[in-house]
């Protein structure tokens, strides 16, 4: 597919994606997120049906990857969300110690930043869709990235 339409990026060509179609902030529980289109080959149903759900129900979307989140957290032979959360724990300005509270314990400040993670943007590709997580921009430009392949399964990077 060459031609076709989605929420928020509308009429889409592949050929000839707008300024606004390749970056496009967009409102997400009161926050902006971006929306960006780098895909310069023709689409197959299936890609168009992930991204249909994906910015159908962006709600959903964002639930199902904190629960990913949340699962490989606890993966013992993956630690990249931890080995993330371990690090910006110790890197943490003064100023963001009211994000977990200062007087608990290491691993309920894990478990708060865990939870503080956000959507930040959500980027299609020609063959994966990536939606990216952080803490906050003040506090590091690092990002969880959940790739998605085209059957809809997820893979997790710490990418800046």
């Amino acid at each position: 597919m060459k031609h076709f339409e989605l929420p928020f990026l509308k009429k889409v060509d592949v050929e000839n994606i707008t300024e606004e179609q390749g970056y496009l902030p967009i409102d997400f529980q009161n926050r902006e997120i971006v929306l960006m289109w780098f895909a310069e080959e023709e689409i197959d149903e299936q890609y168009f049906l992930n991204a249909t759900k994906i910015l159908g129900d962006l709600n959903a979307f964002n639930e199902e990857n904190g629960q990913f989140l949340r699962r490989e957290f606890n993966n013992k032979e993956d630690q990249t969300v931890l080995e993330y959360l371990e690090f910006h724990l110790e890197e943490l300005p003064e100023e963001w110690t009211e994000i977990i509270e200062e007087g608990t314990t290491t691993p309920e400040k894990i478990q708060k930043l865990l939870a503080a993670l956000k959507l930040q943007t959500i980027a299609f590709h020609d063959d994966v869709i990536v939606a990216d997580y952080v803490l906050n921009k003040e506090i590091s430009d690092q990002v969880l990235a959940i790739s998605i392949n085209l059957n809809g399964e997820k893979n997790i990077a710490w990418e800046s």
